[in-house]
């Protein structure tokens, strides 16, 4: 039988296209340790600046710091999150036992878990497994899942501070956005007339704790009703910075954009996607 991580994380690439996580150590070229390959100095590091600094046209630290740090979040962010809201299981995220796999283009598409540990509720049937970890209740889980997350981007957002000299509070808004926009995303890919007030339970309960680097009243939530189907984006605290691309310009969530911009963009987008095709919304509109 499957190891149970292996098992939720087939049933998160069933989930999306985009979603790529694999288990286990044998890995080819192109996969990067945070630990080696993002520290301050490391060859990889330096061709990833390059490359976004290249393509953002700027060598602002901020900018090309944040822009960085989404770059690499993405695979593993879609990827804890869907484990959480799939099976309530939480992988293993401390840096030794992840990989993101980068592209020849530098963009980061995929995540791997070299080892099997993973946190998950007493209901779990696989509870007893010997790389399991029995939080109490939900949301003890969910302390669980922050306190990685906290635990992992400490160490990326230290290393890119270090070398680009870019401010630490800037950099934890992208990941509270992209943790806010994942639930935001994959709660209505499982359940497309999941309620508002469902959605900002969820993200409340992750990112709006006391005392953690990732509790912020900037990112929220906006919920827009087109004929009579409605959905729930992100109303984001950063950019995304593909303005500055050749040839980009204001994405629809940019909080360069007027409220009113915003809302008049997104019920475009809703207007001329068809209901089933919603799931994907908070990605490609913030693409």
């Amino acid at each position: 039988m499957d190891h149970p991580l292996e098992q939720t994380l087939a049933r998160v690439r069933r989930l999306h296209e985009y979603l790529k996580p694999t288990f286990g150590e044998s890995l080819d070229d192109g996969w990067v340790a945070v630990s080696v390959d993002l520290a301050p100095g490391a060859a990889y590091l330096e061709a990833l600046i390059a490359a976004t600094q290249s393509r953002l046209r700027t060598r602002a630290a901020a900018i090309v710091g944040s822009a960085v740090l989404q770059g690499y979040q993405w695979p593993l962010i879609s990827t804890v999150i869907a484990c959480y809201l799939l099976d309530r299981r939480v992988p293993d995220l401390t840096p030794a036992n992840t990989r993101v796999r980068y592209t020849a283009e530098h963009e980061a598409d995929a995540l791997a878990l070299l080892g099997g540990r993973f946190t998950a509720l007493p209901d779990d049937p696989m509870a007893s497994h010997p790389d399991a970890t029995v939080a109490s209740d939900p949301p003890a889980l969910r302390a669980a899942l922050r306190t990685g997350i906290e635990a992992h981007f400490g160490v990326v957002i230290a290393q890119l501070c270090a070398r680009l000299g870019c401010k630490p509070r800037g950099l934890w808004l992208n990941v509270a956005d992209s943790l806010a926009g994942t639930l935001v995303w994959l709660l209505q890919e499982q359940q497309p007339a999941t309620a508002l007030e469902a959605i900002e339970a969820e993200v409340a309960a992750l990112i709006r704790v006391p005392d953690s680097p990732l509790n912020s009243r900037q990112v929220g939530l906006l919920q827009l009703y087109h004929q009579k189907r409605s959905q729930v984006f992100l109303d984001r605290a950063t950019c995304c910075y593909w303005y500055k691309t050749e040839g980009g310009e204001y994405c629809s969530t940019c909080p360069h954009r007027t409220p009113e911009s915003r809302r008049e963009r997104l019920l475009a987008y809703m207007a001329e996607e068809p209901a089933q095709q919603h799931g994907t919304a908070q990605e490609e509109v913030a693409a």
